[in-house]
């Protein structure tokens, strides 16, 4: 592996700052701009989407469009909601939105930074601070009356390969689980062996070790330096852990993992494997990646040995259906079934994405072994509503479900119809 992976934030943010004025842009009405969504009624204050299937009690509205490429999403207390656009996979011209709502439903879009290096993640520390992940680094925005300005927290996080992106989340103690993504699909790459290697075991590098970069690393502030944060691996064998979230019932952390596109040699069927993962994550542990797919799919390029010594997911999600966003959701004013449950965004455009699940949750935390459908039909359709293109999903105070489309340039609200804030 040849970038090092020791990373430290900055201590000297004031010089570092980035600051940007806001800039006002007149917002289109979905009507005007609707990115191939036909509209009718009301949803939460905004057009209504009536083409799509919901789950009984729910309604999605489109909110905003031509967008650009929106991935995360950030409701706010004050009403507004935050938006990233990563802008082109090139870097360097992405963007932090505001979008504000009027009494009769009018939306005002602010930009309050640009120039950012593919924005992905964003998530409220527990001081209420905007914190936001770019490529290679993660930062505190500082939101003011004329604009925002940007700080540094973690930097020099590695940039190279196949899954740039960072996704991140707060933990209860305050740390910072950064998901890092490995470079490659299946550490082809590294070229780890032929597949008529003799027995033994040939690691992947990037999947090993203190400095592994398939894997979420655990940050956490120095010790009488409170500027500066410093990381370690929580646990390895994660390919891309886009998906992330902490139970409110037991605290443990899960993540949806988007396995590996190809199969192992012998293994020829790709429309249908291999499985998307969720996993409980604990410290420590290696979850596979990229030795073993589900539980027990080997890939005999890397020797001889065994997929028990790796953790195996705690349920399979569908194959090549791309999760990315995920939320523990328990609105008071949501319908009963839906309570208690895990929500999971699949963006993937083969059929078994481009839909959104939940799992029910036991009352000890556990997903339900099968998922049931919060959004589907999505599939294009001239005249009624694009391909979807879940990215991330957030909770609101009022229940509703904020969800962003890359594909589509669009911004979704699904509300509880049996309420209405507007």
């Amino acid at each position: 592996m040849n970038q090092r992976l020791s990373w430290r934030s900055g201590a000297r943010l004031a010089a570092l700052a980035v600051a940007c004025c806001a800039s006002l842009v007149s917002a289109k009405k979905p009507a005007e701009a609707n990115a191939g969504y036909a509209v009718s009624g009301s949803c939460a204050g905004h057009p209504a989407v009536t083409s799509l299937k919901m789950a009984p009690g729910f309604c999605v509205g489109l909110v905003a469009s031509d967008l650009g490429a929106p991935r995360g999403v950030l409701p706010l207390p004050d009403g507004r909601v935050l938006v990233t656009d990563r802008g082109p996979w090139d870097g360097q011209r992405g963007r932090l939105l505001a979008l504000s709502f009027g009494e009769q439903g009018e939306v005002q879009l602010k930009v309050l930074l640009s120039k950012l290096d593919r924005p992905h993640g964003l998530q409220l520390d527990a001081a209420g601070r905007v914190l936001i992940g770019e490529s290679g680094r993660i930062g505190v925005v500082d939101l003011r009356p004329d604009g925002a300005v940007l700080k540094p927290l973690i930097e020099h996080l590695p940039t190279a390969g196949r899954h740039p992106l960072k996704a991140f989340i707060v933990a209860p103690d305050g740390a910072l689980i950064v998901n890092l993504g490995a470079p490659t699909d299946h550490c082809e790459s590294s070229d780890p062996a032929p597949a008529s290697a003799p027995a033994g075991f040939l690691p992947c590098p990037v999947a090993e070790g203190d400095q592994a970069q398939a894997a979420l690393w655990r940050y956490e502030r120095v010790k009488g330096e409170p500027e500066r944060w410093e990381g370690k691996v929580l646990a390895r064998g994660l390919r891309n852990s886009m998906g992330l979230a902490y139970s409110p019932l037991d605290g443990a952390l899960w993540q949806a993992e988007n396995s590996r596109d190809s199969l192992p040699g012998p293994v020829h069927d790709s429309a249908t494997r291999p499985f998307d993962e969720l996993n409980r994550v604990a410290q420590g542990r290696h979850y596979g990646w990229p030795y073993c797919t589900e539980a027990d799919l080997r890939d005999p390029a890397f020797g001889s040995f065994d997929c028990r010594q790796y953790t195996a997911p705690e349920r399979l999600l569908p194959p090549h259906s791309a999760p990315l966003g995920m939320l523990f959701y328990d609105a008071s004013q949501a319908p009963a079934a839906w309570r208690k449950s895990l929500l999971i965004t699949l963006h993937g455009y083969r059929p078994t994405g481009h839909r959104i699940i939940g799992y029910p949750l036991s009352p000890k935390g556990q997903p339900a072994a099968k998922p049931i459908t919060l959004v589907e039909g999505w599939d294009a359709a001239t005249g009624l509503h694009p391909m979807g293109a879940p990215t991330d999903i957030k909770a609101d105070s009022k229940g509703r479900l904020w969800v962003t489309e890359d594909r589509n340039g669009t911004l979704l609200v699904i509300a509880p119809v049996v309420q209405d804030p507007r």
